[in-house]
């Protein structure tokens, strides 16, 4: 967002009536004015570039959810707005230890992290498929799992894919309000890809929806596994497909992956060969509830982020399964390439 883009949609936000304030789930979740949209980049206005600490933990009670956003007759981006004022605050030296201490992570491991992200990255073991896998950091953190469930259904898929070298692709830098070292680590990261065009396909949306902005050689292609697995189960004869599992679940539509990447169709394909039935909680799709683990507010503000999980949770009524790693870790739910694993294992051989 360029800077005179940025200001204009500060004023478009000052000056709303408020329609967006029912649609942020921090400012649901705490009941506080002050952190619906329209109070945050108020806020954000108001201060300009001489923030306080207070004002820091305002601009950190957001997801990056973009729910907002469905509401906003402006189609304001908040989260960008939000983002900036962010960086405003690690300028001013007033923000959180969340944020300041991701550089030094990122420079020495090449992610934020405290985890050995580098270890559990080597345990993968690719196919030779043109398309990459890029796990990212949050799969990795958690053991990486993820990323071998993925593997193994493209593999039986007949699309297997590789890994891609990279460990991160650094959106926290930049929900951490370091823009400049966001995208200096985005050119390394496209570096390490090589110039040839490639073809990327992520475990967390928002990771995807980072990477589509990115300057990668054209020809490149950027999607999520989901998209890129419901692509090839179409491919793949029903005769090939064993019995769907007898089981029941309830679908979580990460955020990222319903408005981030408008893409709500792949998973509910999956999902209607894997299982045997799932349900759809009342908010989903476009509207779809955060469960609290974007935005680094799990870092910042990990009291509200409990919060936010735990009232998804409540609204789920049932074991979940989604398409997050950030998501089925914060629910407790799993992850839909881990079902596609278990359910072709039944295939006929």
């Amino acid at each position: 967002m360029t800077l005179a883009a940025l200001r204009r949609a500060q004023e478009l936000c000052e000056f709303c009536p408020k329609m967006c304030r029912f649609a942020c789930p921090v400012s649901e979740a705490t009941g506080r004015e002050a952190l619906t949209p329209w109070g945050k980049v108020s806020l954000a206005v108001l201060v300009g570039r001489e923030p306080d600490a207070a004002a820091a933990l305002a601009f950190a009670g957001c997801t990056g959810c973009h729910r907002c956003a469905v509401y906003c007759a402006h189609d304001n981006d908040v989260p960008a707005i939000l983002y900036a004022a962010r960086a405003t605050a690690v300028r001013a030296g007033v923000a959180p230890k969340a944020w300041t201490e991701l550089p030094a992570r990122f420079s020495a491991h090449g992610h934020g992290e405290t985890a050995d992200l580098a270890a559990v990255h080597s345990t993968l073991r690719s196919g030779h498929g043109d398309a990459l896998l890029f796990p990212g950091c949050d799969a990795l953190a958690s053991g990486g799992q993820e990323a071998r469930d993925a593997l193994t259904v493209a593999k039986a898929l007949g699309a297997p894919l590789g890994i891609a070298a990279a460990l991160c692709c650094g959106l926290k830098l930049q929900e951490a309000g370091h823009p400049e070292l966001h995208l200096a680590h985005a050119a390394r990261v496209r570096r390490v890809l090589g110039p040839k065009p490639v073809h990327l396909v992520f475990l967390q949306p928002a990771c995807a929806r980072s990477v589509q902005e990115w300057l990668l050689p054209e020809g490149s292609r950027v999607e999520h596994i989901t998209s890129y697995l419901a692509r090839a189960l179409a491919a793949l004869p029903e005769r090939s497909r064993p019995p769907p599992l007898p089981e029941t679940l309830v679908w979580h539509d990460p955020c990222g992956l319903a408005r981030g990447l408008s893409e709500l169709t792949a998973p509910r394909a999956l999902l209607s060969a894997a299982l045997q039935d799932f349900r759809e909680p009342p908010r989903s799709g476009v509207d779809t509830s955060c469960c609290g683990a974007g935005g680094l507010l799990p870092r910042t503000l990990p009291d509200v982020a409990s919060k936010l999980a735990d009232e998804r949770k409540a609204e789920l009524d049932g074991p979940a399964v989604t398409s997050s790693p950030a998501c089925a870790a914060a629910l407790g739910a799993t992850e839909i390439v881990s079902i596609l694993a278990r359910w072709l294992q039944g295939a006929p051989s």
